[in-house]
């Protein structure tokens, strides 16, 4: 039925970082593989992508692996999709490791927040490094500002800041009730069952980023799929049986 969705998490590479990247200061020099996370949702009508993933592996990102059966292309292709046949891009935020094969998507109209293509033009020192310039700029987008309900049906944003200045959070309509998707606000389902919630290590404004965290958690989702999750993998799709 159109606007009830199902939705199924990308593996489409990983990388090597220390847990604070994702939980701040949680176990401080312990290193952890990490995946990276594309979400691909379909209510039969409507072909989505939430974040397109990271740029192909080279010494800017790394440690950084993906392996040919994580290409974006060969995943989606598993599901028996095209990216040509994708509609529509939801960036959760610009990030190399979100925004990273935008151009595989000629077809969809690509929607981001106002506020983080303003910042992505000239962002502060400790997020420099986290834009691929050449890349994020050869996008058209579609430029949302703050929240806005039924995006597209079923599908809903809204902005939650402090990771970067213009993260959005993504709410997606299934059988079973909507689930979340916050990109890199929630790295780790550790960080959101934590008390209090734990924010990525890579952050642009603390007391911004707890009014986010608690914003969400207001929102009573039945699921929320975090940004750098394993653990998203042990099912193939959600809602799941």
């Amino acid at each position: 039925m159109t606007g009830k969705y199902t939705i199924y998490p990308l593996h489409l590479g990983d990388i090597e970082r220390q847990k604070g990247n994702m939980a701040y200061m949680r176990d401080p020099g312990k290193k952890v593989i990490f995946p990276l996370i594309a979400f691909y949702a379909t209510d039969g009508t409507h072909k989505i992508m939430v974040d397109t993933g990271g740029t192909a592996p080279d010494s800017r990102y790394q440690p950084h692996t993906r392996t040919p059966e994580q290409e974006p292309v060969a995943v989606l292709s598993r599901l028996g999709v095209n990216p040509d046949e994708v509609t529509h891009v939801i960036l959760t935020h610009l990030h190399w490791d979100h925004a990273g094969n935008n151009q595989l998507f000629s077809n969809a109209k690509i929607y981001v927040q106002k506020s983080e293509l303003q910042f992505a033009v000239a962002p502060l020192r400790i997020q420099s490094g986290a834009y691929d310039y050449d890349l994020i700029f050869k996008t058209r987008y579609e430029v949302v500002e703050g929240d806005t309900e039924n995006l597209l049906p079923g599908v809903s944003v809204i902005a939650t800041p402090g990771h970067s200045p213009g993260s959005q959070s993504v709410i997606v309509d299934t059988e079973k009730g909507k689930y979340l998707i916050p990109g890199d606000l929630i790295g780790l389902f550790e960080c959101y069952e934590s008390d209090p919630m734990l924010v990525n290590g890579l952050h642009t404004d603390l007391e911004v980023y707890y009014r986010s965290l608690d914003r969400i958690k207001k929102l009573n989702c039945v699921g929320i799929l975090p940004g750098h999750e394993i653990k998203i993998f042990d099912h193939a799709k959600y809602p799941y049986k």
